[in-house]
């Protein structure tokens, strides 16, 4: 069986002896130059390349849309548990979709509207929930008695001018992500993208852009904002609003692929 080296044994014996023939000033000056050469590629060019939101494919009602949003490239699967919600779906079918997106490697997310934490908390466990969003004053209030246990998606929501209605938590609050979304989210209505400016937070993976969005328009919501993901729900539906639309969710999914053309 080959012997281990330690990380530290391995810095040791890559230090050079006392006998080390010593490196000269015009070696040190090549090193530096290539380095140099190196750190020279444009870094907006870097960065276009690399640029591809995460998508959140939100009201999904069913397993069997799960699985369709997971195979158009969804990592993130959005299940609304809030009673008054016409994409409201009982916990029991929350579980399954659950389930299938764990099998893709995505994770599922509950999405509640001024619920107590007993019923927050209650549904995460029995669905195996991997985060929790927080929409309306209620939710957002209970903040402090979620965070540090749970995952959470904050909602901040912006009228049709691009102005924030409410305000971001203190910034104690290091929380998974945050969500832009028009005033009513789940209406299809987006706001003023170019007016919008994304308050300071603090975010363990940055904020994702909801309200309004479908295939045609991704290019300039991203222009105007680059968040670092995408939130979509009425953008993928059939007319009816609650199932979704399987060539919908790739035509949003090839919108999104073409960003790094930017």
């Amino acid at each position: 069986m080959p012997t281990q080296i330690s990380t530290r044994q391995s810095l040791r014996f890559a230090l050079p002896s006392n006998n080390a023939r010593p490196i000269s000033t015009a070696a040190r000056m090549a090193c530096f130059a290539k380095k140099q050469h190196i750190a020279a590629v444009p870094l907006c060019t870097l960065e276009a390349k690399r640029y591809e939101p995460i998508v959140k494919m939100c009201g999904i009602t069913s397993a069997f849309d799960a699985e369709m949003a997971l195979k158009a490239g969804a990592k993130l699967i959005g299940m609304i548990l809030w009673p008054k919600s016409k994409r409201s779906i009982p916990l029991s079918e929350a579980k399954e979709i659950s389930r299938v997106a764990k099998s893709y490697g995505a994770e599922s997310v509950g999405v509640f509207v001024d619920d107590d934490s007993s019923t927050i908390l209650t549904a995460s466990d029995s669905c195996n929930l991997d985060l929790i969003q927080l929409h309306g004053d209620s939710s957002r209030e209970l903040l402090p008695l979620l965070w540090k246990n749970n995952r959470i998606i904050y909602v901040l929501n912006a009228d049709e001018d691009g102005k924030l209605i409410n305000a971001p938590p203190s910034e104690e609050y290091v929380l998974d992500w945050f969500l832009v979304d028009s005033a009513k989210g789940g209406s299809g209505k987006g706001f003023n993208w170019e007016k919008f400016q994304m308050p300071t937070v603090k975010s363990k993976n940055g904020w994702l852009l909801a309200g309004g969005l479908h295939a045609d328009n991704v290019h300039e919501a991203v222009s105007a904002l680059k968040p670092n993901g995408l939130d979509v729900s009425s953008g993928i539906c059939f007319p009816d609003g609650l199932r979704k639309d399987p060539k919908r969710m790739c035509s949003f999914m090839s919108s999104v692929k073409t960003l790094n053309l930017l």
